[in-house]
């Protein structure tokens, strides 16, 4: 099984075996992935449709992240192609956050629009006409059992998901949330992309949409937060990448690789790290996540935008018919331990050479 792996990696997988549990489940268990399909989303993406615990049923996405819906929706069939999914729902949500103008560097939007520049043959899978909230609410209740959900993008699309069927909360057994920094500095500010940006504490995915992560958050779900404090332990390397190479065999592994030497600049700024993957794995093994529950609430406080995150294209009127607010770059989408809302996990500690492992593993089909 590990004879084609590096010797780095068949350390941890032996490793892995005493310190993870990987029992395998009687049943796949049915999941919603809910991405905005930027770099580490396209890897994730791959593992769950590839990890044989998981019965993927759906893949939605919307345009307040990184992506555009369009190219949102080609990608994810493409990728879903590669990993020789079964039948997935696709569907994307609306091209704006529910209030704020806040929004990714375009440069980043342009790269998860394209793949990294990576070509893909073009899918025959369509994507579904109704809103990325229907189909939320069609997979849960076609499902056999609670649904696990994974959020690795900007909430938007749970928020009013939950707005608008507040009874679909008893169908899911967790929701995974990349998102979020508590302990740590956040990570608005990114050399060369966003420098002198007035918020030190927030992080990407809560501030892009922080009304949404506000009511998220407020809901009453089963929350496992994938914040920074815990992702900042699971950096991808030069070392990690050249083992990746070696042991690459699948199409989908061979996709991966393509990215990562395309990506080779990110890698060695020391500054990218597997979120998303991360929030995949805890979805997929909870043994993944070591923290407390606490209640976490998100701020959202009206004031100045900042060009460098803000989209003021954005229509004045929100999705609901409100007028959009200009909510303050400094003090909005902060994620903050305390108040009233009740208490979520918040993910403290993982195993990051097993879950680099397993991720290898994974898309080898090992």
């Amino acid at each position: 099984m590990y004879a084609s792996l590096p010797i780095r990696l068949l350390f941890a997988a032996l490793f892995s075996l005493l310190s993870v549990s990987v029992a395998r489940a009687e049943s796949p268990r049915p999941l919603i992935f809910d991405t905005d399909m930027a770099i580490d989303d396209w890897s994730a993406l791959l593992l769950l449709a590839m990890h044989e615990d998981v019965e993927l049923l759906a893949v939605t996405s919307n345009g307040a992240g990184e992506t555009r819906c369009g190219p949102a929706m080609k990608n994810i069939a493409a990728l879903l192609d590669l990993a020789e999914a079964g039948e997935v729902q696709i569907a994307c949500g609306d091209d704006y956050p529910l209030d704020g103008y806040f929004a990714f560097p375009e440069p980043w939007r342009q790269q998860a629009d394209t793949l990294s520049g990576i070509p893909l043959p073009a899918s025959e899978r369509r994507a579904s006409e109704a809103h990325a909230v229907e189909t939320i609410h069609s997979a849960l209740h076609g499902a056999a059992s609670k649904v696990v959900l994974v959020a690795t993008g900007s909430l938007t699309n749970i928020a009013q998901w939950i707005d608008q069927y507040p009874g679909d909360v008893a169908r899911v057994e967790r929701l995974v949330i990349m998102g979020g920094a508590f302990d740590v500095p956040g990570n608005i500010i990114v050399p060369g992309f966003t420098d002198g940006h007035p918020n030190t504490d927030a992080e990407w995915n809560i501030f892009v949409d922080a009304e949404a992560a506000a009511r998220v958050f407020a809901s009453g779900l089963p929350i496992e937060v994938v914040g920074l404090d815990v992702t900042n332990k699971v950096r991808v390397t030069a070392e990690f990448a050249g083992d990746f190479k070696a042991a690459a065999k699948t199409p989908a592994a061979h996709f991966w690789d393509a990215v990562l030497d395309d990506n080779d600049w990110f890698i060695e700024s020391g500054e990218y790290y597997f979120w998303d993957v991360l929030a995949a794995l805890v979805a997929v093994e909870p043994g993944f996540c070591r923290g407390s529950l606490q209640p976490v609430g998100v701020s959202v406080e009206t004031g100045s935008p900042w060009q460098a995150s803000s989209l003021r294209a954005m229509p004045a009127t929100t999705a609901s018919g409100a007028g959009r607010r200009h909510l303050d770059a400094g003090a909005s989408g902060i994620t903050r331990v305390g108040g009233d809302n009740p208490p979520v996990k918040i993910c403290r500690e993982t195993q990051p050479a097993q879950a680099f492992e397993l991720f290898t593993r994974t898309l080898n089909r090992g």
